[in-house]
């Protein structure tokens, strides 16, 4: 045994598994509290840093993401969308210059230009669903206009904004990118589910905090009811508000709507850290 302990301490191998509680017992001492508190608060030290190198971790694999949609979004604008646009004016050409051609000729042309038409809309809408331009070209306060005129005209459901600031709140990344996507959820969560009437937006920033809340007057659900397993919509929310230390607090009830408030913490240095 005396040797097995000589061999231990040669190694370091009780530093490493047992700390100073388990020197003490093989030592033929007793563990004090105030050793067990010790080794608790250490604990419970390295768990936090561990939860803060995971959420620095995952804040960087997200910035990546956005970026790389920004530049998939702006080559589907800047290619593809200018290319189709040139298409479609070849194609009027010909058949503006077609008197001497079969009707069914023109006909046919007149048929791409309209399928020209839809697939140059669709590459738009694309691009701004993997994100809008407006968020980088004009900032956040534009960009959620944008999404709530997309919501009104796609679902005929009048969505009132109120922003602090107005059009000139601005947030730094990944703080404006975060708030925007909560609110295109949340919207996009009340068009499939809420049959509401009416959206409030409502979005607020002071020095050190953003808070934003979406409310509607729909059919609302049990808000303390277990999730669905196919139901992921309000997960994301909160994943995207605790990414960046934030919360996220629902309201709803049956017959009554739904209320989201967000509330994320602002870095001092205007950066996620």
């Amino acid at each position: 045994m005396k040797n097995r302990f000589n061999v231990d301490v040669k190694s370091k191998a009780l530093t490493r598994v047992g700390g100073r509680a388990a020197c003490r017992q093989i030592c033929g001492l007793q563990p004090s509290a105030q050793v067990f508190a010790v080794d608790g608060v250490v604990g419970l030290t390295e768990a936090a840093r561990l939860l803060d190198e995971r959420r620095a971790f995952a804040v960087a694999a997200n910035a990546i993401r956005e970026e790389e949609k920004s530049r998939l979004a702006r080559e589907l604008h800047d290619e593809l969308a200018q290319s189709l646009t040139a298409l479609k004016m070849d194609a009027i050409w010909v058949r503006d210059q077609a008197d001497a051609w079969p009707a069914m000729v023109a006909a046919k042309l007149t048929d791409m230009v309209e399928m020209l038409d839809r697939t140059v809309a669709a590459t738009r809408r694309m691009a701004a669903d993997l994100r809008p331009l407006l968020l980088d070209d004009l900032g956040l306060a534009p960009a959620i206009e944008w999404l709530a005129s997309s919501f009104m005209q796609r679902c005929g459901i009048p969505c009132r904004l109120s922003i602090n600031g107005g059009l000139g709140l601005e947030l730094p990344e990944p703080y404006a990118t975060a708030v925007f996507r909560i609110v295109q959820e949340s919207l996009n969560n009340i068009a499939k589910h809420a049959a509401a009437s009416q959206v409030v937006v409502t979005l607020d920033q002071t020095l050190d905090t953003v808070k934003l809340v979406v409310q509607d007057d729909g059919c609302g659900f049990f808000s303390t009811a277990e999730r669905k397993p196919q139901s992921l919509g309000l997960m994301g929310l909160r994943e995207r508000a605790q990414l960046l230390g934030g919360r996220v607090a629902i309201r709803s009830a049956p017959g009554q709507g739904t209320c989201i408030e967000v509330s994320i913490p602002l870095d001092p240095m205007g950066a996620c850290g």
